[in-house]
């Protein structure tokens, strides 16, 4: 119980910081903005201990729980500079209401009610998550947290199969967790993990739905929050405790904040995503291309919130891990040999669709719906770069991982079955979020159908 306590310190410190310097708080509407916070807050608030936790692991080994006293600190003094921050109150313009959200928000809620109390299922059969979780993320929070030297196995090529080439920010938060609750040998001691992933589920539920209310409107908000709710691949992953869900929600979090004109936070997320996973450091590299196409003025913000995770990144892989096999310098041998196999394209390829076929559920499949709005609503013009932005880092992002299999060195039937749909969980919501800002309005049809005469109204009814 008291891992789990300090997994909620570090939500209230990242919100304190995010409401602080973001000024998301600002947008509208005001429920919107509390989401923001409250998303941005978690996935800020786990990456930013996870990285202090880390560096006095390394720096103070023998007093492991020293960041604790910042993060105290930080907190007391965040406090006091959010309570003396006078806030202007901000007018929002009148805008045509959709009659239908109060309906939707109760569908989201009930959905949010409906998902968890499955997800506690799962939880309660199987509280050590599915084999990745447990031979390698877990696996690696019990080497940070034990005494000594023992923190070093966590990046030991010695442990090969815990993959100590995998960046660490899931594994530190953990382990934090751990040392600081004094829950390392207890029995209690899946509650952190448990927690973490589902923390990071509420922040990719939050982002979406307060993000799209912010960037669009609040019923398109509501629309994707009830899509995000429903999309199967997604909430399975939830209780596996991988680092997949923490990955989506830095990847769309780091899209949306710059969709948002908020620069630092998005290369903070694009940051925190190289320190997850190593699919991260690819997005970071295809993100921080596509800004320098579309918007090069805010450039060098991105960099100055991607820097701080993103040098740890390159410290851990250069310095700590140096000689751990990747699977990049595994696959050098025999390359030109795979790139030369027409057959290996189209075995991913057709991995790719079956992958994205077989996100169906009976007769449901969560692109469905997006394909209804589409028709239903169509696309707004004004928002078509937008849309194009995010869709385009998507498809790079997908490119990416077509050709990481297409040279891989390891069993390629093997790796594609026991990969590929944690990829697609990867990208399901920045997916989303892509199709979602280029569609018109719900309220925009509202208005026309109430300025229209009565008798073009009646028609539109019908």
């Amino acid at each position: 119980m008291t891992a789990l306590l300090w997994a909620i310190f570090a939500v209230i410190l990242g919100c304190l910081l995010v409401y602080r310097f973001s000024d998301l708080q600002s947008l509208q509407p005001r429920w919107a903005a509390g989401l923001l916070v409250l998303g941005a807050g978690i996935a800020v608030g786990i990456g930013l201990t996870s990285c202090l936790f880390f560096v006095f692991r390394l720096a103070l080994p023998g007093l492991p729980g020293f960041s604790m006293w910042i993060e105290i600190a930080g907190v007391v003094w965040l406090g006091y500079e959010v309570r003396r921050m006078h806030k202007a109150a901000a007018g929002s313009a009148a805008t045509p209401s959709f009659p239908y959200n109060l309906a939707l928000a109760g569908a989201v809620l009930l959905a949010l009610i409906m998902v968890t109390s499955i997800m506690s299922v799962a939880w309660d059969s199987n509280p050590e998550g599915n084999w990745d979780a447990w031979s390698i993320w877990n696996l690696r929070a019990r080497f940070l947290a034990a005494p000594g030297d023992l923190a070093q196995r966590a990046w030991s090529p010695l442990v090969a199969s815990t993959h100590p080439e995998y960046p660490l920010l899931t594994s530190a938060f953990v382990a934090r967790c751990w040392i600081y609750g004094h829950t390392v040998l207890s029995e209690s001691q899946t509650a952190a993990p448990i927690a973490t992933s589902y923390l990071f589920f509420l922040s990719l539920l939050a982002l979406v739905t307060g993000g799209m209310a912010a960037l669009r409107s609040r019923s398109l908000g509501l629309l994707a929050g009830l899509l995000m709710l429903g999309s199967p691949l997604v909430l399975m992953e939830v209780p596996s405790q991988y680092a997949d869900v923490p990955l989506a929600c830095y990847f769309m979090g780091a899209l949306l904040f710059w969709l948002l004109d908020r620069p630092i936070l998005a290369g903070a997320f694009a940051g925190f995503a190289a320190w997850t996973k190593d699919e991260g450091f690819l997005f970071l590299a295809v993100f921080l291309v596509g800004v320098a196409v579309f918007k090069r003025k805010q450039f060098p913000r991105l960099i100055a919130g991607a820097a701080p995770a993103a040098a740890l990144v390159v410290f851990f892989k250069a310095v700590l891990a140096r000689g751990t096999p990747s699977l990049i310098s595994s696959s050098a041998s025999g390359l030109v040999h795979r790139l030369l196999d027409a057959g290996r394209y189209w075995q991913v390829a057709g991995a790719f669709v079956g992958g994205f076929l077989g996100m169906m559920v009976d007769w449901y499949h969560p692109a469905l719906p997006v394909i209804i709005l589409a028709v239903a609503l169509r696309f707004d013009r004004a928002y078509k770069r937008d849309a194009l932005f995010a869709g385009g880092i998507c498809l790079f992002m997908l490119l990416g991982y077509f050709g990481i299999y297409v040279i891989t060195s390891n069993d390629l039937t093997w790796q594609l079955q026991t990969s590929l749909n944690r990829l697609l969980v990867q990208v399901w919501p920045s997916l989303l979020l892509a199709a979602f800002v280029g569609l018109r309005t719900p309220e925009s049809m509202v208005k026309i159908v109430a300025q229209a005469p009565p008798k073009a109204r009646r028609k539109a009814r019908a």
